[in-house]
């Protein structure tokens, strides 16, 4: 089995340039969704599934070197978003989804599957998208 690849971050910041994070009531539903995902034409490399555990372990180690200057640019009160959701037992999908297309054929499966929040990461803005 492969290892999961780890947090895109760009200078030590969290920055999955191109991808859409998408939060979900529970490990399944997050799990369904990546399924769907698999078979309406996006790829296994492309829609990795983070568990809480492993979301709670990311983003505390951000919130641990916010004030290295390298972390500026992190927004603090997004990182406390998503360690709300892991607290509250959310499953997550990070989904690589560059086109506008693919952003809302995504968003469009994983409404189904009970989809609380999702953001999409442009080249230098973040996006609220559901």
């Amino acid at each position: 089995m492969s290892e999961k690849p780890r947090f895109r971050e760009s200078f030590g910041v969290f920055s999955p340039k191109g991808f859409v994070v998408m939060v979900f009531p529970s490990e399944d539903s997050a799990d369904k969704a990546r399924a769907e995902l698999l078979q309406n034409g996006f790829i296994k490399e492309d829609v990795i599934h983070y568990c809480r555990d492993e979301v709670m372990k990311e983003f505390e180690k951000s919130e641990e070197h916010s004030v290295d200057p390298v972390q500026i640019g992190q927004d603090l009160a997004k990182v406390e978003v998503y360690l709300d959701y892991a607290k509250e037992g959310s499953g997550f999908l990070v989904v690589r989804a560059p086109k506008d297309e693919q952003t809302r054929s995504a968003l469009e499966i994983a409404h189904r599957y009970g989809l609380k929040y999702a953001e999409k990461y442009n080249r230098l803005t973040m996006e609220q998208v559901a």
